[in-house]
């Protein structure tokens, strides 16, 4: 599979509808384009200079590819996204986050609800194969000493160098060399961690011992909420109702949205 993220700096004065375009759009890509999976916006609440975040996956690079050449990628995902779209409600991306991502078996990733923290790190350049290994075995161990955390999944970031077919780079090394993916149940969870002595959120905090720590160069996180509410929320009985042209027909346009969703059927099932 390849886990996949796109992160976006949204600036002040881009307007509020057409953001909130741009994040139902992102919620509706699953529904249009099947080989999309897994797909959730959040609104970041780190400090990094990042609004949104739209994970996703896909099974295969086979399926990636389909994802590349559909038309509702061309036409209404980037009609937000482009430098050269009249539309765009985002900037250019400055911290290397812009786009990112990994290859795993399963999808370990998988949260129904929860909060989401996404640390990506610098590995020091040459490391040995051993070394990133054993930091791997550290960090997917986290959950055993960190009860408030649900899941722990680390990989290469292959994806940003190679983001156009998902197999070939085409930049050099990424500013962020490796993702370590985090789950919790609740906000108090996360925030419990990062007050314990086994906080990653800084350069060098990383690991379980001095040699390990010591691979890891930088880091930066995003945190976010999963909601399961957020991937259901286009009629799941019917896609072709759903009109790409016309994405004002949902009130949830990001932090500011209030008031308990609309009845309706039960949308609490898994994702697929």
């Amino acid at each position: 599979m390849l886990r996949r993220f796109e992160a976006y700096t949204v600036p002040p004065d881009a307007p509020e509808g057409a953001v909130g375009d741009l994040v139902r759009a992102c919620r509706r890509c699953g529904r249009c384009i099947p080989e999309v999976l897994d797909s959730v916006v959040g609104w970041n609440r780190s400090r990094a200079p990042v609004q949104l975040v739209w994970e996703h996956a896909y099974e295969s690079v086979e399926a990636y590819g389909r994802y590349m050449v559909h038309p509702y990628h061309a036409a209404v995902l980037d009609r937000y996204l482009l430098q050269d779209s009249p539309e765009r409600v985002v900037v250019d991306d400055t911290v290397g986050v812009g786009l990112f991502g990994y290859v795993c078996a399963e999808p370990e990733y998988r949260m129904a609800t929860g909060v989401r923290r996404v640390v990506l790190l610098r590995v020091e350049p040459g490391a040995p194969d051993g070394e990133v290994e054993r930091l791997r075995q550290a960090l997917v161990r986290v959950p055993r000493s960190a009860p408030g955390m649900t899941l722990s999944v680390f990989g290469e970031n292959t994806l940003g160098p190679a983001w156009f077919d998902g197999v070939t780079p085409i930049t050099g090394t990424p500013r962020w060399t490796h993702v370590w993916e985090q789950g919790f149940a609740t906000r108090a969870a996360l925030d419990s961690y990062l007050a314990g002595e086994a906080a990653t959120a800084e350069p060098g905090q990383v690991g379980t011992d001095e040699r390990t720590r010591r691979l890891v160069r930088g880091s930066m996180d995003l945190v976010y909420d999963i909601d399961v509410y957020d991937v259901h929320d286009i009629d799941v009985y019917d896609v072709h109702d759903i009109d790409v042209y016309d994405v004002h027909d949902i009130d949830d346009t990001g932090p500011a949205a209030a008031g308990p969703a609309p009845a309706g059927p039960d949308r609490t099932e898994g994702r697929g």
